[in-house]
């Protein structure tokens, strides 16, 4: 029934970017042993491996003190705003001021904006995770700013590594004593399965409401239009502006990023399966195995 309700909607499906056109809770962790090798310099996923993959177990839905298990939620939703960034794209392009003149100046053509989240620091930067049609310069200059939590202006970023068929980016950015900064988890939920009805919770900067949280629950994997791999199919709500940010389980560990939405409905989210996401930085260099 699921595939089919999908197959309506499917080409109603949109990236959750805004575009104008001009003239650390601590959590209970385990060590992940299902982390593949590399063949070649490179680690590769099938599909169909998917349904191979261990259970994952959260300790938090053992608990059965209500107000110990709002306590995890209210700590998980603060922590992954704070690894929250807005990202703002600006394209230009450098014009004559006369077919017969010499001189030049640099125009704005669009500028997107976007989400991401912080999920790996050095002595100087912070990197964050987005989606590459928040940050792709479509053979235009592009410009990259970003404000991480506690911030009130944008500061510059670079792009690090990008890939137009995963759709996925890193930027980093300078930390400038930044205190109120934190990690996101990629490893903890990574090659397990992700249990049909479990809590996840999104984060991102959709309609321009900084840093906002919605929650819902993971329904399945699903094969949608013009993508290579199946991707998360879920019920928090995301909207423009929603894409490049964190999909995480009830303890704040990564399960994907948003990245899609459905025209037609609030209710239809689809993001990037977080084993695709590590896929990408290793074999971009970005990390090491």
């Amino acid at each position: 029934m699921i595939s089919l309700f999908l197959l309506v909607f499917m080409f109603f499906l949109v990236s959750c970017d805004f575009v104008i056109t001009f003239g650390q809770q601590e959590t209970t962790t385990t060590t992940n042993t299902n982390l593949p090798t590399l063949v070649n310099g490179t680690i590769t996923f099938e599909d169909d491996e998917y349904s191979h993959l261990g259970v994952f177990s959260s300790p938090t839905y053992s608990l059965t003190d209500i107000d110990e298990y709002n306590d995890v939620l209210l700590a998980t939703q603060e922590h992954i705003r704070h690894t929250n960034i807005e990202v703002y794209t600006s394209l230009t392009e450098e014009r004559y001021t006369f077919p017969w003149s010499d001189n030049s100046s640099t125009y704005q053509v669009a500028s997107s904006t976007g989400s991401g989240f912080v999920f790996m620091e050095d002595d100087i930067y912070y990197y964050a995770i987005t989606n590459y049609h928040v940050i792709d310069p479509d053979e235009y200059t592009a410009t990259y700013n970003i404000m991480a939590y506690g911030d009130s202006i944008y500061y510059e970023a670079e792009l690090v590594a990008g890939d137009k068929n995963l759709d996925l980016a890193v930027l980093r950015f300078e930390k400038l004593g930044r205190d109120e900064v934190e990690i996101m988890d990629i490893y903890t939920r990574l090659y397990y399965k992700f249990n049909p009805g479990e809590m996840v919770l999104a984060v991102g900067n959709p309609l321009e409401l900084v840093n906002n949280v919605t929650f819902g629950e993971f329904i399945s994997m699903e094969e949608i239009e013009n993508v290579d791999y199946r991707v998360i199919y879920h019920n928090a709500a995301i909207h423009e502006g929603s894409s490049g940010g964190a999909l995480v389980d009830v303890d704040g560990h990564l399960i994907g990023v948003n990245t899609w939405g459905v025209d037609a409905t609030e209710s239809y989210s689809f993001s990037i399966p977080n084993y695709i996401v590590y896929l990408f930085l290793i074999n971009y260099g970005v990390i090491e195995s």
